[in-house]
């Protein structure tokens, strides 16, 4: 068995009767060796003064920093994961520097293939298609849109292939079946007259086919989000359920609360919206606290965004709704088998999963991985707030 998990923004490669092998990339460490060789070099314009004159107090003493350089580079942060179509070969996305980069990484040999490194493009998912040998990332676009576009082995970008007023996420390849892929969609609502974004949908599981371009709807329910979806060698679909989040308009008590607060109300949804982008590309709020940016303000360890819902982890250590695992009970792997509507509860407080080779489902709840085989959960490992498998 061969798995791939990322918590804390970490990779760990993990195989039978081995002990987890923590994937580095050699690209964001040399470029952190480079920013902090260069703030030694000229640590000098930066030095707080010995003297305190006219009374007046020093960065360090005003923000707390204890000689800490200004503008240090956070550490890099994995974003997604997946295997290659050969073994031990994987590829992955990670952050560092306000970038992002697409690498290839051969496990065996410990050697990075840097595939593209670019600035300001938030992904908010990939897969490989290992029958025609592509790559397919959700790449977000300026408008606060995103959609799929397909690159080759060697990151070389090869085309779009979804596209309208939507977020595309979460790509996953369908086995068997070269030329189709299915992926989570939310639709767009828009300001009739300004443009910006006011509102969301629920999300839906699609089926894109390649040759055809046709797009079907496989799973919809307003009232649910349908989130990472996965097909199995079976047919079979599977993705994460969770009730969909009721508009403040309707969680509001009374008509005239809601009239005065509409504009304040609507103003934070469209920030928060643009918010969502730039710390799931990032990890750094659109809105920092005062004082200059480090890399721990860039780190916020009291809230995780686990398929574009904000997860508060000081509610998740008293919310008996959580009963010790990051997501809620309300978050379902469900499975639809072939030829079947109705789909089926496989396990709650799931916050991510994977399929291995025989569509054994491998689950986290944020906390423990486990594989979920005739009904019961044996646990393969534990890592502290798992982000993906």
């Amino acid at each position: 068995m061969e798995l791939l998990s990322i918590a804390g923004g970490e990779l760990q490669h993990h195989r039978d009767g081995q002990s987890p092998q923590a994937i580095e990339s050699r690209f964001a460490s040399d470029l952190l060796a480079r920013d902090a060789a260069s703030r030694r070099t000229t640590s000098w314009k930066h030095a707080e003064r010995e003297d305190n004159e006219r009374g007046m107090l020093t960065g360090a003493q005003l923000w707390g920093r204890r000689g800490a350089a200004p503008d240090a580079l956070a550490p890099p942060r994995f974003l997604y994961a997946c295997a290659g179509s050969e073994p031990g070969v994987l590829y992955y996305l990670l952050t560092v520097a306000r970038s992002v980069g697409l690498f290839r990484y051969h496990v065996d040999e410990q050697r990075e293939v840097r595939l593209f490194h670019r600035s300001q493009t938030p992904v908010l998912g990939m897969t490989y298609d290992a029958d025609a040998h592509r790559l397919i990332l959700a790449d977000a676009q300026p408008d606060g849109t995103a959609h799929l576009n397909v690159y080759d082995e060697d990151g070389n970008h090869k085309g779009t292939v979804t596209g309208g007023d939507c977020i595309d996420a979460a790509p996953s390849r369908i086995w068997g079946l070269p030329n189709a892929l299915v992926y989570q969609s939310t639709g767009v609502a828009r300001h009739p007259q300004g443009g910006h974004v006011v509102a969301l949908g629920h999300s839906v599981i699609n089926r894109l086919n390649f040759a055809t371009g046709d797009i079907d709807t496989v799973l919809e329910d307003p009232d649910y989000d349908y989130v990472a979806p996965r097909a199995g060698r079976d047919g079979s679909l599977y993705a994460i359920r969770r009730p969909v989040e009721k508009p403040v308009s309707e969680q509001a008590g009374t008509a005239l609360k809601d009239t005065v607060m509409m504009p304040l109300r609507l103003g934070k949804a469209v920030f928060g919206y643009l918010n969502f982008f730039s710390q799931i590309y990032g990890k750094e709020p659109l809105r920092s606290a005062g004082g200059p940016r480090t890399p721990e303000l860039d780190q916020d360890l009291g809230k995780i965004w686990l398929h574009g819902r904000l997860i508060e982890l000081s509610k998740v250590r008293t919310d008996a709704q959580h009963d010790g695992s990051l997501v809620p009970a309300s978050w379902e792997l469900i499975q639809i088998p072939p030829r079947q509507r109705s789909p089926r509860v496989l396990a709650t407080h799931v916050a991510g999963f994977d399929l291995r080779a025989d569509d054994t489902p491998v689950i986290t709840n944020g906390y423990d991985i486990a594989a979920l085989e005739g009904g019961r959960r044996q646990t393969l490992a534990r890592r502290e707030l798992v982000e993906a498998l």
